[in-house]
């Protein structure tokens, strides 16, 4: 008899539940739906793929017998989950038949051979270099949401832009996202020398490795990171995520920054503007979103309207001298732009009625979101 293991349920059940977003996906290959289980000295490697992102995750186990299988991740997942017991024994029996028992409970559930499952990218361990997780964390938090849905545009939009820049106080990381009718802008430095870090001149993670890749870091200080030709690879010493890159370029971000000349703002407290644009999304279009801005010395009047529910206005105080303004704004990228920020005022930088807005605070180095206007 081959591949018999006990391992801790809740062992197993972090493991199996940190791969249901690859799993999940519906396609054309069966076996991409299930996760590879395979046995090592004192461990059990699990090993999950939809082709664009792969994961392997070590937990530790009893291994009676050495094997491999492959099975249903989610239903794996839920009698895992629904055990309700310390340990489980798995054990593989003819025409890969896996008898899984929890106490007094016994289930059999299908496999499929191991061979028949996708082999998992190779990678090279001196292209990864050391970078603190909460980087990572924080760079992805205030770009993601900008991230544009698969087939909104024509350009790159659906991933992530990554670079590195070499200053003369060190690195610095940056992530860009743009759906091409806003864009967010996080940078922060890094004390590990990323020479190392080999880099194509545009390099895209796809929205759902940049996913992944959040997720990967929780429960961790510490990730070694890597980019190569065609994928990006992430390690720590018990898991491993490979994500297949995006092809193609990135609109010329600096450019739509740089023709927003910052001179005239308004200054504006963080959390009542926040909380004033929600009320003004009540009554808008859920498409649009479209709030009306209008703007005078020290005063914005807020405004919208729905031909179906009614209309909303709000006055608040902000600072502010220049000429009056009308203009018009997706109300919800301000909220998502804002709610990122840990400024308690924050800066928008509007040149004229038909100019995008730049959004900066004082406590937020190396943030920076710009919204394209709207008419209304």
């Amino acid at each position: 008899m081959s591949f018999s293991i006990n391992v801790s349920r809740d062992e197993f059940l972090a493991g199996l539940s940190s791969l249901q977003n690859i799993t999940g996906k519906k396609g054309t290959i069966a076996i991409l739906s299930n996760v590879l289980i395979e046995t090592g000295k004192n461990n059990i490697i699990l090993t999950a793929t939809d082709l664009e992102v792969g994961v392997k995750i070590s937990i530790p186990a009893e291994i009676m017998s050495s094997g491999e299988i492959t099975l249903p991740a989610r239903k794996l997942f839920e009698i895992v989950r629904e055990s309700g017991v310390d340990l489980l024994h798995l054990e593989l029996h003819d025409n890969n038949w896996v008898k899984i028992t929890a106490d007094s409970s016994d289930y059999n559930l299908a496999g499929m051979a191991a061979e028949d499952f996708p082999s998992f990218p190779e990678y090279k361990d001196e292209s990864l270099v050391e970078i603190p997780s909460d980087i990572l964390k924080e760079l992805i938090d205030r770009t993601i949401f900008s991230v544009a849905q698969e087939g909104e545009s024509q350009f790159n939009l659906s991933g992530v832009l990554v670079e590195k820049e070499k200053k003369t106080e060190g690195f610095i990381l940056r992530m860009v996202s743009s759906d091409g009718h806003r864009l967010s802008l996080m940078e922060l430095p890094v004390e590990t020398d990323l020479e190392a870090l080999n880099m194509e001149k545009t390099t895209l993670i796809p929205r759902k490795g940049i996913q992944e890749i959040r997720k990967f870091c929780d429960g961790f200080d510490v990730v070694f990171l890597g980019f190569e030709k065609n994928q990006a690879v992430l390690k720590t010493e018990s898991s491993l995520l490979i994500i297949r890159l995006m092809n193609g370029d990135f609109p010329d971000y600096r450019n739509i920054i740089n023709i927003i000349e910052q001179e005239k703002y308004i200054e504006i407290d963080r959390q009542v503007m926040i909380a004033a644009m929600k009320r003004m999304i009540l009554f808008t279009e859920d498409r649009f979103n479209a709030v009306k801005f209008h703007i005078t010395n020290d005063t914005l009047m807020l405004s919208s309207e729905s031909m179906d529910i009614g209309n909303a206005k709000d006055i608040l105080s902000i600072e502010y001298a220049g000429e009056t303004m009308n203009l018009g704004f997706n109300g919800k990228y301000f909220v998502e732009a804002m709610q990122v920020m840990s400024s308690a005022n924050i800066r928008a930088y509007i040149n004229s009625e038909e100019s995008p807005c730049l959004i900066k605070g004082v406590e937020d180095q190396g943030y920076i979101s710009v919204i394209m206007p709207m008419k209304i």
